[in-house]
């Protein structure tokens, strides 16, 4: 059986989506606001730009989320007065997705750490990392529950699957689901981590959002999909496996996003 083209989505900042709306609207596009990265932006004057982002998006029947501030955000802190803080910048960063009709919240992964194979995170030290970070988010997951808003973990420096899978299904909790860029994944193989589409397959049901961007084994790069290295074929074939499509969103420059879904397009992977 062929398989059906997969509908992607697109990571904008509130800038940037007067000018892509149409584009948005079009196919029912999943959309994700990424302003909330940014250093001060949640102690700012959102409320008016929320409103006016929710009445563009009027028709629009896409998925719609944001991704949550992540410089200096060590989820695992055993500090009680920087959890506090902790606690509260997401709890902003679901104010503002509720203001926009938001419904998944992105978070980076708490298993940073720039080691041989990344053997920090094992054995009593990864149980103790995923206890501490799941007692600490505890009650933001709460309140993303009553709001309906379903918090993702993305890879980051991440090597190996299973502490970010572990992690989810410590939280037991619907609202707690995986993530996975694939450039950050790809990045990873070049010391030693399991290609894209593994990331994918052992995610399984867990995963609800994927950030597409393309790279090499040198940076971050955030290249449109197809300029880079990394198996795009493979990546789509485990996609369609899954028993959910995840939430698809091209994470790059609106014209990266327009070359990328051509290039997908013309290959019958996405539309």
């Amino acid at each position: 059986m062929a398989q059906i083209p997969l509908v992607v989505g697109a990571a904008l900042r509130l800038s940037a989506l007067p000018e892509r709306v149409d584009w948005l609207l079009a196919a029912g596009r999943d959309l994700e606001i990424q302003d909330p990265c940014t250093a001060g932006f949640l102690d700012g004057a959102w409320a008016g730009e929320a409103r006016s982002a929710r009445a563009l998006l009027d028709g629009h029947t896409g998925r719609v989320g944001v991704h949550a501030p992540y410089d200096g955000m060590p989820w695992s802190s055993a500090d009680a007065k920087l959890v506090s803080v902790l606690r509260d910048r997401l709890r902003q960063s679901l104010d503002f997705t509720a203001a926009i009709g938001g419904s998944h919240l992105v978070l980076h992964s708490p298993f940073a750490f720039f080691g041989k194979a990344q053997t920090r995170f094992r054995g009593q030290e990864l149980a103790d990392t995923i206890a501490q970070t799941v007692e600490n988010l505890a009650p933001v997951v709460e309140e993303a529950a009553d709001r309906r808003c379903v918090l993702v973990w993305e890879n980051i420096f991440d090597l190996r699957t299973d502490p970010l899978d572990g992690l989810v299904t410590a939280f037991a909790s619907p609202w707690v689901r995986r993530s996975i860029d694939t450039g950050h994944a790809h990045l990873m193989t070049a010391r030693g981590g399991p290609p894209v589409d593994t990331w994918v397959m052992a995610a399984g049901e867990l995963l609800a959002h994927v950030h597409l961007q393309d790279t090499d084994l040198e940076s971050d790069r955030h290249w449109a999909v197809g300029d880079g290295e990394i198996r795009w074929r493979a990546v789509f074939a485990a996609l369609a496996t899954l028993p959910e499509t995840p939430r698809l969103i091209l994470e790059m420059s609106p014209e990266k996003q327009d070359r990328s879904l051509a290039w997908l397009v013309e290959r019958g992977l996405a539309r």
